[in-house]
């Protein structure tokens, strides 16, 4: 089979890879998330921890869905489950969850938590298992954001406006065994419009079909081009992983695709920078899939919620969505053109004898 036969399986057997490395590190539709925190419109706020303790820090992470407790005091912190039994333990041993407490089960999940099995009482003497030596944990507290399905009767009225949809939200710790609340409230917080990210991304996909098509040292500008995405996706995923509370482990793992995706764009900008860089094309084209599916189409929603799970400003984060989609589209679209026959886009290595002309 020639290569003007093979390059449509090249192509086919490209695409079928980058949905696998895609699918080992996340899920397509949310691909760039870690920990399972995503954006959305629901801003959950802390007014007030009383009495206040010095040292003592409670703070909300995960675009609004988990709470985090720091405590540094040397004092012993409990937080309090739904029924004013002990759950958490934060202390100078480390961190506890108490295996008696139907919240150590409840709090598993962010959404239909399962019921507590049936040794899970509250009344019961704790039974505490260490978690680990630090001084700080973060939990979902069910009731410090929006937990149904559907959003409130008054947001689906006029999803363009602020709501608050719960007034008061409450959690309970015991403060060297003085009792201390953390009260708040949960509020629906429109996004902005996504159209002018996405025209930014069709004017970026634009510019840089543009510039492979039209400059003379296009295999360069192209390399360089790869690099850039690269570097969008990179400062992406730290602010990623600054902006969630998952482990380390975790973070790993749902980076595994972009991992993969920066791994196959050293090799396209290998053969880029080579003698003949028309044999980029598959690597580029894998490159350009996995990122755009990764950092942009798993992103998109937050171009247009308010509450991001990320450390970088949303601004910032928005326009590193949008470089992602214009960039990679683009550089498809080249990985895609260049993984085609040749047409004598590039003047080819040696002589004709080497090429195997009489």
């Amino acid at each position: 089979m020639t290569w003007r036969a093979r390059w449509p399986v090249r192509v086919a057997l490209a695409v079928a890879v980058s949905w696998l490395l895609v699918g080992a590190g996340a899920t397509p539709v949310a691909a760039h998330t870690v920990g399972g925190a995503q954006a959305s419109n629901y801003q959950t706020r802390i007014r007030a921890i009383e009495p206040a303790v010095a040292g003592l820090r409670v703070e909300v992470v995960d675009a609004g869905t988990r709470l985090r407790l720091r405590n540094p005091t040397g004092l012993e912190v409990v937080v309090l489950g739904y029924a004013g039994e002990p759950y958490l333990r934060v202390g100078p041993a480390g961190v506890f969850e108490n295996r008696r407490s139907p919240a150590t089960y409840r709090n598993r999940v962010r959404i239909a938590p399962a019921p507590p099995p049936a040794h899970a009482d509250p009344a019961a003497p704790p039974q505490w298992r260490r978690l680990d030596g630090g001084d700080a944990v973060a939990w979902y507290d069910h009731r410090a954001y929006w937990m149904e399905a559907s959003d409130p009767p008054a947001v689906r009225a006029a999803p363009g406006r602020s709501h608050v949809v719960i007034p008061t939200w409450q959690a309970d710790l015991r403060v060297g065994g003085q009792p201390v609340r953390v009260t708040g409230d949960v509020r629906w917080v429109p996004g902005p419009s996504p159209w002018p990210w996405i025209v930014a991304a069709a004017v970026g996909c634009l510019l840089a079909v543009l510039a492979a098509t039209g400059h003379r040292r296009r295999p360069q500008l192209i390399a360089a081009l790869t690099g850039l995405l690269v570097a969008v996706d990179l400062i992406h995923t730290v602010g990623i992983w600054g902006g969630t509370s998952a482990s380390v482990a975790n973070k790993v793992y749902g980076s595994l695709a972009s991992l993969a995706g920066w791994a196959l764009a050293v090799l396209a900008v290998r053969r880029l920078l080579g003698p003949d860089p028309e044999r980029a094309g598959v690597h580029l084209l894998l490159t350009a899939i996995i990122l755009v599916m990764v950092g942009g189409l798993g992103d998109m929603g937050s171009l247009s919620r308010s509450q991001l799970a990320v450390a970088l400003p949303a601004p910032l984060t928005r326009a590193l969505i949008a470089a992602t989609l214009g960039l990679g589209a683009g550089l498809a679209i080249v990985g895609l053109r260049w993984s085609q026959p040749s047409t004598g886009r590039f003047r080819r290595r040696g002589s004709a004898a080497e090429q195997g002309a009489p």
